[in-house]
């Protein structure tokens, strides 16, 4: 029971994942999952970043937050900020064939201007993307549980991928999830 409180504990503060009781339902095989320390990568000095959403079981992406995103260094050290977000199309989730369904209706990605970083800006991404933790294997609670989250984000450096997904390999920590979800989000609303 140890186990089931610890992972109790874990998903109900990760965002994406509706209720533990969707999250152990879904969670019905058993996987073999190895323990591994938390690493550390520098990416401050990255030329493309990008990230994106996929679906787990369903799809649960929020429409307040960034769908998608990308940041390109240019040649004098500036970068510059791309993104989309997720429009309601139509009031009937039924009728969401191409797009995403959710509470209030279907969903589909729409692109946003692109923007030129401040140079504050542009040093917060550097200083975020400095120090990126990571684990390269799943959690160990994948050891007794599979986990099919409703999204999993991710995230790539010059080619370097990483995912929030909690039992797959090369996953951000908690906290740099977190760090990174904030940095697009105050990019997003340019603050």
């Amino acid at each position: 029971m140890g186990r089931l409180a610890d992972l109790t504990r874990r998903l109900s503060s990760r965002r994406g994942i509706a209720s533990l009781t969707g999250a152990l339902g879904a969670a019905v095989v058993v996987s073999g999952c190895v323990f591994d320390k938390l690493k550390t990568q520098d990416y401050a000095g990255f030329e493309t970043y990008k990230f994106w959403q996929t679906p787990g079981l369903g799809f649960c992406s929020d429409p307040e937050q960034v769908f998608s995103a990308g940041l390109t260094r240019g040649l004098e050290g500036g970068m510059r900020f791309s993104h989309s977000n997720l429009v309601l199309v139509s009031d009937d989730p039924s009728q969401c064939d191409n797009g995403i369904s959710g509470e209030l209706g279907c969903y589909e990605p729409e692109a946003q201007p692109d923007r030129q970083l401040t140079r504050q800006e542009a040093t917060r991404v550097s200083e975020v993307f400095a120090k990126v933790d990571y684990f390269k294997r799943p959690d160990p609670i994948c050891k007794d549980l599979a986990i099919d989250p409703c999204v999993i984000e991710r995230h790539a450096w010059d080619g370097d991928e990483y995912s929030d997904y909690l039992c797959g390999a090369d996953r951000l920590s908690d906290d740099e999830s977190s760090e990174i979800h904030k940095l697009l989000s105050d990019l997003k609303s340019g603050s």
